[in-house]
């Protein structure tokens, strides 16, 4: 057990000694600056504002974000095993144990008033040794089990000396970096005691939402210092509704101002459409028709669009964009294409310059390392990455803002952009699935439009994992690749240095030696990358070797495997990413996840359903960084669980718009 997870519980109705607690404080004003308080000067206050912590109700408000209910036991029993526990117990030994690797055990054996003996051990915290001697008395929580005859606890903390421990609830609070799980426990402590309660007001609910509750310093107090589950549940579920209803108030705010924006109308009669699809060289799928005849309809107006163009990976929302876009060129307007990577943006150029080639309509790229003249007017398509979004220039031409994998971006980006035009059509585009919970708030402004079909021929690539201790078998896999004319993907979790384990580098060294083999990574210059890639779609090289800047968009229909080295290092979302870069052609694609297997490993390998697999990231990793959220709102939640409380989530916001 390290010491970061060690105290990353504390008990609900526990007080420190008053010895190692702040100066007390009374008559608190909420509007107090955290200054106020004993121990917080400029640099700690900082940190503090890093979380949203500027005021003293604000930390009255940095609620746990998770809970547990907790049984007190006066010694272990075999119908307690599995649950969270609290028991005192009197030192009997402690021990101090080495394991390979250098790695520390000290293992402490407590006795209860019945004579029966608990463990409580912890890894890599040696010095543990000495803070605890033999008949001492202290008060133990964890997770009991049972490892032969003995009993242990596991996750287990031990209480400081002189705690009161009262309650049946564990609290575990966010973390803030630079400042101690310990101190900020004391300082809310602080403030629960010392508040001015006279002058603590919530506003009211809307209409649909009210209920009979308690008053906001029971609320507080059930939140930190509760005596029951039911308790803090009670107010948590007050506090989310509170929050919730902060979410949708701006939400709604946004929604209406774009649908009440005056916006430049783009109608698409039958002529033009045909015109328009003879330009797309491919065969649209029946829900890519349909998504295309809805976004052009939503162009026509009236007010400005607003679409979410969500679909799994390989369902061709690249196609039904630029169908759109040409909509918008028709009229001689601009559009803004906004890509994650420079690779994207380079790719997306590329093929679309092809595809208009003959023309009116010219395309453009903008990048960081190649810059446009951006224009004023005219019939142009730019693609770009940040470098779109620099500067305070003005694009009075542009029509249409396309935003592809917005969760690389946030929505602040995707509105700096907007800005820059006059009131501009808005698709967003995104290739994660996003959970139905995630949409609500982090799109909720816009209309949702979903591709789920693959194009004819294009089948879903399955994964298999692989163990480290196996490689042997990703070698002959790429051999078979290779002698079958395929092309593969090897994509690393870091670029690293020469000899570093799952760095792009080691990887690469290794097997230029067998294979012909082109690198790319972040790093390597843009004229570099750009022939790196020109090797590979030729087939001059058959294996491409990476960072996650072959995460997204790249196109190479040859490419039959793709190899994901350390695959445990990476999150869902760019999983199910990457192996979307093999199989877009005629063959079948394959991809092999090599490493420890994971959970997440586990769920890529077990379905190839990008919705299913959203929902299962966000089970695993919750709301706090899946789809990089913090950019979003979701980090000043501190009572809302977007996971669980989805039916919350709708009564909120159908009160909320209810009093429009």
């Amino acid at each position: 057990m390290t010491r970061s997870v060690q105290s990353e519980f504390v008990d609900g109705g526990a007080k420190k000694a008053a010895a190692a607690a702040p100066v007390r404080a009374d008559n608190l004003s909420p509007d107090a600056p955290v200054t106020e308080l004993a121990g917080i000067g400029p640099t700690v206050a900082s940190r503090l504002a890093n979380v949203s912590v500027a005021t003293v109700f604000d930390l009255a408000t940095f609620f746990p974000r998770r809970y547990r209910a907790l049984r007190e036991l006066v010694a272990p029993d075999e119908q307690s095993l599995g649950e969270l526990v609290r028991m005192t117990g009197e030192v009997r030994s402690v021990g101090l144990s080495w394991l390979p690797g250098r790695r520390a055990m000290v293992t402490i054996t407590f006795v209860c008033e019945d004579s029966s003996t608990f463990q409580a051990a912890f890894f890599n915290q040696p010095w543990l040794k000495k803070n605890y001697t033999v008949g001492q008395l202290r008060k133990v929580e964890g997770t009991l089990q049972k490892k032969g005859k003995r009993f242990v606890l596991q996750a287990a903390k031990v209480l400081p000396v002189g705690a009161v421990a009262d309650g049946e609830v564990q609290l575990r609070y966010p973390e803030v970096e630079g400042v101690s799980s310990a101190r900020m426990q004391q300082w809310i402590q602080l403030v629960l005691d010392g508040l001015h309660w006279q002058r603590v007001m919530l506003p009211e609910l809307p209409v649909g939402l009210e209920e009979l509750t308690l008053s906001p310093q029971q609320l507080l107090l059930a939140m930190h210092r509760p005596k029951d589950v039911a308790e803090h549940e009670h107010a948590r579920r007050h506090f989310a509704v509170r929050e919730a209803i902060k979410l949708f108030e701006a939400v709604e705010r946004a929604r209406r101002a774009r649908q009440q924006r005056a916006a430049a109308s783009f109608p698409v009669d039958d002529a033009m459409a045909e015109r328009i699809l003879q330009r797309i060289p491919y065969t649209l799928t029946d829900d890519q028709h349909q998504a295309v005849a809805a976004l052009w309809r939503r162009l026509a107006g009236p007010g400005a669009m607003g679409v979410l163009l969500q679909g799994d990976v390989g369902t061709g929302k690249t196609a039904v964009a630029i169908a759109v876009s040409l909509a918008v060129c028709a009229e001689g307007k601009m559009v803004a294409f906004l890509a994650p990577t420079e690779l994207l943006a380079e790719q997306h150029y590329a093929s679309v310059s092809k595809w208009l080639k003959g023309t009116s309509v010219d395309v453009a790229l903008h990048t960081a390392t190649h810059r446009c003249k951006l224009p004023t007017a005219g019939a142009r398509i730019v693609f770009g990455t940040h470098a779109l979004l620099t500067g305070d220039d003005k694009l009075p031409g542009l029509g249409l803002v396309v935003v592809d994998e917005q969760h690389r971006f946030g929505v602040r980006q995707r509105m700096q952009l907007v800005h820059k035009g006059d009131n501009p059509h808005v698709l967003v585009m995104t290739a994660t699935p996003i959970p139905r919970t995630m949409a609500l708030v982090l799109f909720g402004d816009l209309d949702v439009v979903t591709l789920k079909s693959r194009p004819a021929g294009r089948e879903a690539v399955r994964a298999f994992h692989v163990p480290a201790e196996k490689w042997f078998r990703v070698l002959r896999s790429i051999e078979r690749a290779v002698k079958r004319e395929g092309r593969v993907f090897v994509v690393c979790p870091a670029v690293g240095e020469e000899g570093e384990k799952g760095g792009v580098m080691r990887v690469h060294e290794s097997l230029q030696k067998k294979f012909r083999c082109a690198l790319v990574h972040g790093r390597v210059k843009a004229s570099e990358r750009q022939r790196a890639l020109a090797l590979f779609r030729e087939g001059i090289v058959d294996v491409l070797v990476g960072t996650t800047v072959l995460e997204v968009g790249l196109d190479v229909p040859e490419a039959t495997l793709v190899v994901i080295v350390s695959a445990d290092r990476f999150g869902i979302a760019t999983l199910h990413q990457v192996r979307g870069r093999v199989g877009r052609g005629r063959r079948r694609g394959i991809a092999l996840l090599c490493g420890p297997r994971t959970d997440r490993v586990a769920a890529i390998c077990a379905t190839t359903n990008g919705f299913e697999l959203a929902e299962r990231d966000l089970a695993l990793r919750g709301s706090g960084e899946l789809l990089g959220t913090q950019q979003s709102g979701f980090s000043t939640l501190r009572a809302l669980d977007p996971v669980e409380d989805l039916e919350l989530l709708l009564q909120v916001r159908k009160a909320v718009r209810s009093e429009d």
